[in-house]
């Protein structure tokens, strides 16, 4: 199914190509360098994307681990015999040993 669709991504794409090359009467070498170009922005688009799912998976990370901190800090210093479940991400109320 991926492979049809994928093929007809290619067909279309060509056959885009030659409609821009016929009304523009652009030669082939003119329509690389676009390609070329636009490429080169889809590459882009495409880490930018990667990027911002990294970050946010870091900032949602970082979160958790603040959490945990709290958590095990509690635990540490006796202010609590029962850390909750919310506080650990675990099921029981007491951290893992």
């Amino acid at each position: 199914m991926i492979e049809t669709g994928i093929e007809r991504a290619k067909i279309q794409l060509n056959k885009a190509v030659e409609n821009i090359r016929n009304e523009y009467g652009m030669p082939y070498f003119i329509l690389e360098g676009i390609i070329k170009g636009v490429l080169a922005d889809v590459r882009e688009k495409e880490k930018r994307g990667i990027l911002e799912e990294s970050e946010k998976k870091i900032s949602e990370l970082r979160w958790e681990l603040e959490k945990a901190k709290a958590a095990a800090k509690k635990v540490f210093n006796g202010e609590s015999d029962q850390v909750s479940e919310s506080e650990t991400g675990q099921q029981g109320g007491h951290p893992e040993e």
